[in-house]
C-alpha cells in the first residue's frame, strides 16, 4: 500500500465471527463453531444442532434453514423476543414458513451461558433472560451467530501516517457533504474504512457509506 502511494485509501477488510465474547462457550477448543463455518462448508454439519443467535437477522435463520436441508435436527435459540426479529416484516414470514415446515424448534428469551463436553456430546447451558432459570440441551453441535469484530490490523498500521489520521468527519458524512480533508493541503494519503472493518453492519449500510464518501472523489 505504501509503495502505491495513493491519494485516497479506502479499506473494506471486513470482520470475523465474534465467538470470544464468552470464554465459557469454548470456541478455542471447538465446543462452538460459527455460522460462517457452517455456511462456507468449513465444518461438517452435525445431526442434532443448537444454533444460538444474538443478532436475529438473516445469517442465523439461513444457517437453520441450511442445516435442516442437510438433514439435521435444529433448535434455533435467541436471547431476543423471537428468532429473526431483526429481519423485518416482509422477509421473516418466508423464513418462518420454511423453518416450520422443516420442524425447526424456535426458542426465545434464553442466553447461552456455557457449553461443556459430556462423553461424545455437548451440553449447552441456557439461562432465561427474565427468571434466571437454567436449562440444558444435549446436542452434537453448537453453532453461534454473534455478529462480527473488525479486521482492523491494516487500518491501524496505516492510520498514523495518513493525512486525516484515518478519521471520517461524521457530520459531513451524515449531511452527504464532501469530507473537509479533501479541500485541505497536506502530505500523505487520506485513509478511510467502511463496512464491517468499522463495526458490524449490513451490506446496505456499507454501500450507503461508500456512496456518501466516494461521490466527491
Amino acid at each position: 500500500m505504501r509503495d502505491l502511494r495513493p491519494d485516497v485509501c479506502i479499506l473494506a477488510t471486513g470482520g470475523r465471527p465474534f465467538l470470544e465474547q464468552n470464554p465459557e462457550w469454548g470456541a478455542e477448543d471447538g465446543r462452538v463453531v460459527s455460522s460462517w463455518d457452517i455456511l462456507t462448508g468449513a465444518v461438517e454439519p452435525g445431526k442434532n444442532v443448537l444454533i444460538y443467535d444474538t443478532i436475529c437477522e438473516f445469517t442465523g435463520m439461513s444457517t437453520a434453514d441450511y442445516l435442516t436441508a442437510k438433514g439435521a435436527l435444529v433448535e434455533l435459540v435467541t436471547d431476543d423476543i423471537k428468532p429473526g426479529v431483526g429481519i423485518g416484516g416482509t422477509t421473516f414470514p418466508t423464513y418462518y414458513r420454511s423453518l416450520y415446515e422443516k420442524a425447526v424448534i424456535m426458542t426465545s428469551d434464553l442466553a447461552l451461558e456455557a457449553v461443556y463436553r459430556e462423553g461424545d456430546k455437548l451440553v449447552a447451558v441456557l439461562e432465561n433472560e427474565y427468571t434466571g432459570q437454567k436449562e440444558e440441551r444435549v446436542v452434537d453441535q453448537v453453532v453461534v451467530e454473534n455478529g462480527t469484530r473488525p479486521n482492523e490490523e491494516l487500518y491501524y498500521q496505516l492510520k498514523a501516517e495518513s493525512r486525516n489520521q484515518g478519521q471520517i468527519d461524521n457530520e459531513a458524512l451524515f449531511a452527504a457533504q464532501p469530507q473537509p480533508v479533501l479541500a485541505e493541503a497536506g502530505e500523505g494519503m487520506i485513509l478511510w474504512r467502511l463496512g464491517d472493518c468499522v463495526s458490524q453492519r449490513n451490506v446496505h449500510a456499507a454501500i450507503y457509506d461508500a456512496l456518501r464518501l466516494c461521490k466527491d472523489l
